[in-house]
């Protein structure tokens, strides 16, 4: 049986309000799309924005990882499902690209390397793509598990 972008919208829709529900969290699901990537991309918010983000992002990408899991478990297939509350992925995003662009100035001038602190694999990413383009820099990530970081190496 095939799955179409219908029916997963449906049930992932079902899970996340039934599970904001359990959780006793004041969060509504307040857009749902797919991207132009078919990423489904969601975006939650309500009164517990903070809960739902938590430390760093944490329990937001336990949110996410959850029903990515759940939907496999579903049969929905291997769905590239993106949650958001508050557009703070946008937010934490946006600082990381410019923490990326003043690392990076501070390693070329300095001619010494500079870390991150440890993060995701999704943002070590996004700082990898960032610096690729400034000539004259590498980076490489360091570090086990949760405490992997990104390195900012000039050359």
């Amino acid at each position: 049986m095939a799955v179409n972008d219908t029916d997963i919208e449906v049930w992932v829709e079902d899970f996340i309000t039934g599970l904001l529900d359990v959780m006793g969290l004041d969060l509504t699901l307040e857009e749902m799309y797919f991207d132009d990537e078919d990423v489904l991309k969601i975006q939650l918010g309500g009164s517990d924005s903070a809960v739902a983000i938590g430390r760093e992002g944490q329990a937001l990408e336990a949110l996410q990882h959850l029903t990515i899991a759940a939907s496999i478990h579903a049969n929905l297939g291997r769905q590239r499902i993106v949650i958001d509350v508050e557009r703070y992925r946008e937010r934490r995003e946006q600082r990381l690209r410019e923490t990326a662009q003043r690392l990076a100035e501070e390693a070329l001038d300095s001619g010494e390397t500079r870390d991150f602190r440890p993060m995701s694999a999704r943002e070590r990413r996004l700082v990898h793509m960032i610096v690729a383009d400034i000539e004259g820099l590498r980076t490489e990530s360091q570090g086990q598990d949760d405490e992997r970081y990104v390195r900012v190496i000039p050359v």
